[in-house]
């Protein structure tokens, strides 16, 4: 196989180059980007094979706009990946937790460690782009303020060492990431299904298309409601849905055309696994 172009949202050691690392083995070229549009606009205008964007976390939720962006640079879901997260505060060598003035790191990381970060009213706590530019930012501080919320991966590229480990605030944290391409691909043995759709103003209509998922035996895993731009009161739903064969989801997707406005296949894949 040949060496993959993979944009990511980071640097080399953060939870996105660890995630790509993990689906496509280590044999790749890690484009990074600044933000997660960036890595779709990527996609999109072909500068590289695939992208890899956190769409949920366990703890801080969706990230909503991810939604947005994989539906506006009209890009396809081909894979997906649990990353199991464990959130360290790293400090430079020889630190200690009293040492430290200022916390930074990536807003989904902060967000996932507010309990710690409580019981640390000495410490302001700042967002900042990614894990990885965070921890090369600490590395690089001269008096050994600072301290990053990241991984233990990101502790050994950087030289950091981990002052306090487990500081989520719940055990078996995790991070889904989606696999995206611009052109969409047949996936043997899919056995799952992301789906956007706005639905038609009529009373009833969601329940109506739950019930269509039901009678054909698909497991609805993940129903997301997001902000429709420039309509302040129009939301579309994507779904996730897990499926034995791919015939019932196919019929399913045709009885609900009725009750939608628009619906849009943004990946039918291999569902990825989860291993606390």
């Amino acid at each position: 196989m040949r060496n993959h172009k993979v944009a990511i949202q980071g640097g080399i050691a953060s939870f996105h180059d660890i995630a790509a690392r993990n689906y496509f083995g280590e044999d790749i070229t890690i484009d990074e980007c600044g933000t997660f549009k960036e890595v779709c606009q990527k996609i999109e205008q072909n500068s590289v094979d695939f992208g890899i964007i956190a769409i949920e976390n366990k703890i801080a939720g969706s990230i909503l706009l991810n939604y947005h962006w994989i539906d506006l640079f009209d890009l396809h879901i081909i894979g997906e990946v649990y990353l199991p997260l464990e959130m360290d505060l790293l400090a430079q060598p020889g630190k200690t937790l009293s040492d430290i003035t200022e916390v930074i790191s990536h807003p989904m990381a902060i967000g996932q460690c507010q309990e710690f970060l409580a019981t640390q009213s000495q410490i302001r706590v700042t967002e900042y782009k990614d894990t990885s530019t965070s921890a090369k930012f600490v590395a690089e501080k001269t008096d050994g303020s600072l301290a990053v919320i990241g991984s233990a991966t990101l502790a050994k590229t950087y030289q950091l060492e981990i002052i306090r480990s487990g500081i989520s605030d719940e055990t078996n944290n995790y991070t889904r990431f989606y696999i995206l391409t611009k052109h969409p691909d047949t996936v043997e043995n899919a056995n799952k299904a992301s789906v956007s759709f706005s639905l038609r103003d009529e009373l009833g209509t969601l329940a109506d298309i739950l019930t269509v998922f039901k009678e054909n035996h698909l497991n609805l895993s993940k129903i997301q409601s997001v902000p429709v731009p420039n309509k302040p009161t129009e939301y579309a739903f994507h779904v996730d849905l897990s499926f034995d064969e791919k015939a019932p989801l196919e019929e399913a997707l045709k009885s609900i055309e009725a009750h939608t406005k628009r619906i849009k296949i943004l990946g039918i894949y291999e569902g990825g696994q989860l291993t606390l």
